[in-house]
Order: C-alpha cells, then sequence, then structure tokens
C-alpha cells in the first residue's frame, strides 16, 4: 500500500482572488479529483498543519492512498495541468506503508 501525501501553502496569487473566486477554482477542481478516485485512489483527507511554524513549512496536506507509487506521478500531472501550482507553492512526501519489522531495520541501518 502506498501512500502520497501532497504539502502545500498559498501563494499571493490565490490570496489575491476573491474568496468566491477560489470557491469556483475548488468546485472547478472535484471532477480532477473524482477521476483520480475513480481511476484507483482514495482521497484519504486534508490536515491544516499546526506545527506553529505557518510562514516558513507548507501549511495543508491532502493524504491519497494511491494503487502504486507510480499513480503519484498522475496526480502532480493532472493538478498541473488545472493550474493548481500556479496558486499554491507545492511540495510532497511518498512511500509504502511498512510494518515495524520491515522499517526498524531501515531505521538502525539507514544505508542499506
Amino acid at each position: 500500500m502506498y501512500y502520497y501525501i501532497e504539502e502545500w501553502k498559498h501563494r499571493p496569487e490565490w490570496l489575491a482572488m476573491s474568496p468566491e473566486d477560489r470557491g469556483k477554482f475548488l468546485f472547478d477542481l472535484s471532477p480532477t479529483i473524482q477521476s483520480l478516485i475513480e481511476d484507483g485512489a482514495e482521497l484519504v483527507g486534508y490536515c491544516i498543519n499546526h506545527n506553529g511554524h505557518h510562514g516558513k513549512t507548507n501549511r495543508f496536506l491532502r493524504v491519497w492512498q494511491i494503487p502504486d507509487k507510480g499513480f503519484a506521478q498522475r496526480i502532480e500531472a493532472v493538478l498541473e495541468k488545472a493550474g493548481w501550482h500556479k496558486f499554491f507553492e507545492h511540495g510532497d512526501t511518498r512511500g509504502e506503508v511498512l510494518t515495524p519489522q520491515v522499517a526498524i531495520p531501515y531505521l538502525i541501518n539507514p544505508e542499506k
């Protein structure tokens, strides 16, 4: 099982838009998100980062469970095409969910 976690914070272009225009952009993005879900991704949910570093780190997270690690590039491509990166600075992380029995040896010997 793979997870893809998008991280972002809004750009000045997003803040310059009216709340109505922001809502319309997100509404118009809905079919794009739905197509990813129909093709096998599960949108686990959204998070607001509460680490206290609002200006220095990405503020929002969107968590996906994806069928394989290659699906992450598909998410990135459709969001780019939809104009997401015009309004949000983007970062991400991805990986396979590991049991402690598999993960701990990597923590002990990270160079392997």
